[in-house]
């Protein structure tokens, strides 16, 4: 129990760290984390915490998604509700029961990248260079992407913009759908930023933008799209009646400081992932 508890804490860190942790953002809730680990523990009884640390990405990085996670053995077939077909995991419960997953083409991509990224990072913990503080780098989202789309939300009162954030982010999945479906791939961050710019209190969000081929967002349209969701019933229409979104896309230098984070992945990433290049890119440049 106790090596479960570390290996845990671990990947909750992991998550934080690389822009994985919110489940309304099509990412990891802790109850998928404690699935994941619970089976790597399982598995490996006698492992030391940093060879499970290691197992959980040599196992999920070659897992042949979207064959589900089921700590039930063996596992029971089960029909997932939507947005479980990508990477299914199964409560450990009868009847037997998928976990609500909001997770999108786009997201599961930067999950897969993120796994691999731990993989090729932690598959050589006896090398006398390695350090486990590579794992957990903050995701460098100013150094990654191009182009955000930035998501305001405001509200007259604290209280009312809790609510209406929280509303919101319950949406969010239908606006990442529609991105996709315009043929942009989105890395939201989880993190919510504040504008002291603005008077009335808000929470920011950037998510940053992958253009899978050459178009044009139309914010206006885009968001009068999304608002069909947010406004779908009477507590929505409530809630827009006092609440207000704005959508932008910015570019980098309009990230506040705490999102745009230069920091790079490790030298001992293959060479084909970015962040390796950009830190070639700037030894190259101090030499």
């Amino acid at each position: 129990m106790q090596k479960f508890q570390y290996l845990l804490r671990c990947l909750k860190l992991w998550a934080r760290k690389r822009g994985l942790h919110c489940h309304l953002l099509g990412f990891f809730a802790g109850i998928h984390l404690a699935i994941l680990a619970a089976y790597v523990c399982r598995r490996h009884p006698n492992a030391s915490i940093n060879t499970l640390l290691s197992l959980f990405f040599d196992i999920f990085v070659h897992w042949p998604w979207p064959l589900p996670v089921s700590l039930l053995d063996p596992p029971v077939p089960c029909r997932g509700p939507d947005g479980c077909s990508l990477m299914p995991i199964m409560l450990p419960c009868i009847p037997p029961e998928f976990c609500s997953s909001s997770t999108t083409e786009s997201t599961f991509s930067k999950i897969k990248e993120e796994l691999w990224r731990g993989y090729a990072l932690s598959k050589d913990t006896r090398s006398t260079d390695f350090n486990w503080s590579w794992l957990f780098a903050p995701f460098p989202y100013g150094a990654r992407y191009k182009c955000f789309l930035r998501i305001v939300l405001s509200a007259p009162m604290g209280e009312e913009l809790r609510d209406w954030v929280g509303w919101v982010k319950s949406r969010f999945r239908n606006l990442l759908l529609k991105l996709e479906s315009l043929g942009v791939y989105c890395d939201p961050d989880p993190s919510e930023q504040v504008d002291h710019t603005i008077t009335d209190p808000n929470v920011v969000f950037f998510w940053g933008l992958i253009y899978r081929r050459n178009i044009q967002i139309c914010i206006s349209s885009l968001k009068e799209d999304f608002m069909k969701s947010v406004c779908n019933n009477i507590y929505g229409k409530e809630k827009c009646a006092h609440s207000d979104i704005t959508m932008s896309i910015v570019g980098p230098p309009q990230l506040p400081k705490s999102v745009f984070d230069l920091s790079v992945y490790s030298e001992k990433l293959p060479q084909h992932m970015m962040g390796h290049q950009l830190m070639k890119q700037n030894y190259n440049a101090v030499s």
